[in-house]
């Protein structure tokens, strides 16, 4: 057995534990952007451990640019949105765990929500 191998087989037996079994996985809705420009969103809900694909592009290959919705359930509404990239380097002190593909988030509280918008 090779080293991918060996990591492809860690990284099922991660996705069979609990935190991640519960986590929102998001389907990525298809939406345009400011200029109307096609993208792909993925969205990150307040209070809600969340997993996300690392590299998206990788996956859904028709859209050459994806973001990252941050919603509050405290307001009701969408704060904003992050590129992807940025938003999953905002992201990394909040992530516990990964595999090859995704990411695990925890819950995060609208305070660090609205963090990552300034």
């Amino acid at each position: 057995m090779g080293f991918f191998d060996k990591r492809r087989e860690k990284d099922k037996e991660k996705l069979d534990q609990p935190a991640w079994k519960q986590a929102y996985i998001p389907s990525y809705s298809f939406v345009a952007d400011r200029n109307g420009n096609p993208c792909g969103a993925f969205s990150l809900n307040e209070d809600v451990s969340t997993r996300l694909p690392k590299k998206p592009s990788d996956f859904y290959e028709d859209l050459p640019r994806f973001v990252l919705v941050l919603i509050s359930s405290t307001d009701k509404k969408i704060l904003g949105e992050l590129d992807y990239d940025k938003a999953l380097k905002a992201l990394e002190k909040y992530i516990v765990d990964d595999t090859k593909e995704e990411v695990l988030v925890r819950a995060l509280t609208y305070q660090e929500i609205k963090g990552m918008l300034q």
